[in-house]
């Protein structure tokens, strides 16, 4: 069957169908409306959207519909996981570019239910459209806690100060090095696997944001435009400079076996689209920081010279001298 032959309203109907327990049909109202709407906890609401456009976030050369499903549903809640908030409700919107099939649109829905069940999140509504070029947009709604005093709990990008030690979750470049893998022919080896499983189906570190909450932590971002390029937003926004010791982030073993250490750790420090979490704080509260979801590293320390830059160490404890790198929306995509 075409997608004309069932028409938009049918292809809601089927969506909505095939996400099964992802869809969110018990809120007070349902997918299928106008809008979706449903009943909050008193706390402060916190929303976030993000767009995957094919040829510029995936290919289909390197990912399924089904991984683009999973990512759709991943890359948003990760900026909720960033700001210590419960993901609870999506909204997806999907343009479809005239060679989707029926099949492709099956095994999108596939890799968001999928994503959903794994994380505890559901569908509440979404849109669809025929456009020249085809892109998946999900909007994440979640609520943030409130303290005693009735502010909420968040962690910010603003909120660095000198003194504090930085982090990272996990094991940055991953992903990257997962993406080189399949570039070079190389994805069905097995010690590639885990490296492609981490480029096409990441995991959203919501845990590791709620202990951060608990802990005390205060500021953390999500590696999506790599390591150093999200500790250069968390730099200018709290107008601090962040050293990273280039021999402490933590490389994943696969890419060290597969890759020289040096472009290993190059990916580590540019690569992107890990969706790992990078926090600064004290020393005590990163130590009382405890949960089993990814192991947190501390890689430097946040300093008051150089407000807005990210320097990185070699051993010997001097800067080394940084390319440009990692993602942006516009300049990266642009050219």
């Amino acid at each position: 069957m075409a997608l004309e032959d069932l028409g938009e309203f049918g292809l809601i109907d089927r969506i909505v169908a095939r996400l099964g327990d992802a869809a969110a049909r018990d809120i007070t109202v349902p997918p299928g409306d106008d809008a979706a709407a449903w009943a909050v906890d008193a706390g402060v609401a916190v929303a976030t959207v993000d767009t995957l456009a094919e040829g510029t976030h995936w290919r289909r050369d390197t990912m399924s519909f089904a991984d683009v499903g999973w990512r759709a549903v991943v890359t948003s809640i990760s900026d909720l996981a960033a700001m210590g908030v419960e993901p609870g409700f999506l909204l997806i919107s999907a343009e479809l570019g005239p060679s989707v099939q029926l099949d492709d649109v099956d095994a999108f829905a596939d890799g968001v239910a999928a994503a959903c069940d794994c994380y505890g999140v559901r569908v509440a509504g979404g849109n669809v459209a025929g456009t020249p070029a085809t892109s998946f947009s999900t909007t994440a709604f979640g609520t943030a806690t409130a303290a005693g005093d009735g502010s909420p709990l968040l962690l910010r990008r603003d909120a660095a100060r000198p003194g504090d030690l930085v982090a990272v979750s996990g094991t940055p470049g991953a992903s990257a090095a997962g993406l080189a893998m399949i570039e070079a022919g190389r994805a069905e080896e097995s010690e590639a696997e885990p490296l492609v499983t981490a480029h096409r189906r990441p995991q959203a570190r919501i845990g590791l944001g709620r202990a951060a909450v608990e802990a005390g932590v205060k500021c953390t971002v999500d590696i999506s435009d790599g390591l150093l390029q999200d500790l250069g937003h968390v730099a200018r926004a709290s107008r601090v400079g962040v050293e990273v010791d280039a021999g402490a982030v933590p490389l994943h073993p696969s890419a060290l076996a597969l890759l020289d250490p040096e472009r290993a750790r190059e990916l580590a420090l540019r690569g992107g689209e890990d969706y790992e979490l990078a926090l600064t704080a004290p020393a005590a509260t990163l130590g009382a920081l405890t949960d089993g979801e990814a192991p947190v590293t501390t890689i430097g320390r946040v300093v008051a010279e150089y407000p807005g830059e990210v320097v990185v160490l070699g051993s010997d404890g001097r800067p080394l001298e940084q390319p440009s790198g990692g993602w942006d929306q516009l300049r990266t995509a642009r050219g």
